[in-house]
């Protein structure tokens, strides 16, 4: 395989890899990497450089350019305090500045003191919660079956479900929360369906999680 081959065959592999980039930016980069990859191979492979592809090639990656350009210039726009930043780092690391900044407009805080209830058992559950700080207790019919730590979300079983809590959550130490109405989050799926995908995959990695634990335990 010559080298024009391999640089042709890499244009192609780089747009595969941009399917599996959550991050904007970097799918873009990649694209644009794509694209100048398949300028080479297009100048390269025939007797004279086929102008089509290339000139095509040469509009994706202006365009490209301008996207990222418009995510670098709204991530500096973007303050956040220290509280949000660690939280940023310890669990939206796959969602952009801008979309984090979404998330935290439609957000609230709450802290809870140890023993107060957080969720009732088979009660309609209309927030979504992930733990800051802290710890909280999930109770069965009043058995604890299991304790939830920081960075952890509360109440993702009734989101992704649509069904009433399946467990009692109570605070077991000073606990801080960051809080979003269930609602507020399916409105913002249909305007940015990409940020939801994010959030439902990490609570599925955390509902695997516990469901390994469980059976780690019976063995």
């Amino acid at each position: 395989m010559s080298i024009i081959q391999i640089v042709g065959n890499l244009a192609f592999v780089l747009v595969a890899c941009s399917f599996m980039v959550k991050d904007m930016l970097w799918l873009r980069a990649l694209s644009v990497t794509a694209s100048l990859c398949s300028i080479v191979y297009n100048a390269k492979i025939a007797t004279s450089p086929l102008m089509v592809p290339i000139s095509w090639n040469l509009f994706f990656i202006a365009l490209n350019f301008y996207h990222m350009g418009r995510i670098i210039y709204g991530n500096r726009k973007i303050r956040l305090n220290d509280k949000e930043q660690e939280l940023y780092h310890m669990s939206f690391q796959t969602l952009n500045l801008q979309e984090y900044a979404k998330l935290l407009a439609l957000a609230k805080w709450k802290t809870f003191k140890p023993g107060e209830v957080i969720v009732t058992e088979n009660q309609p559950m209309d927030e979504l919660m992930m733990i800051y700080s802290g710890s909280v207790d999930i109770l069965v019919k009043e058995r604890k079956m299991n304790e939830l730590k920081d960075g952890q979300f509360i109440g993702e079983m009734s989101f992704l479900s649509d069904k009433n809590a399946s467990a009692k959550v109570v605070a077991a130490f000073d606990t801080d929360l960051i809080v979003w109405k269930q609602k507020d989050l399916k409105d913002l799926k249909a305007k940015n369906p990409s940020l939801i995908f994010s959030l439902q995959s990490a609570m599925a990695r955390q509902l695997t999680g516990i469901l390994a634990s469980k059976n780690l335990e019976k063995l």
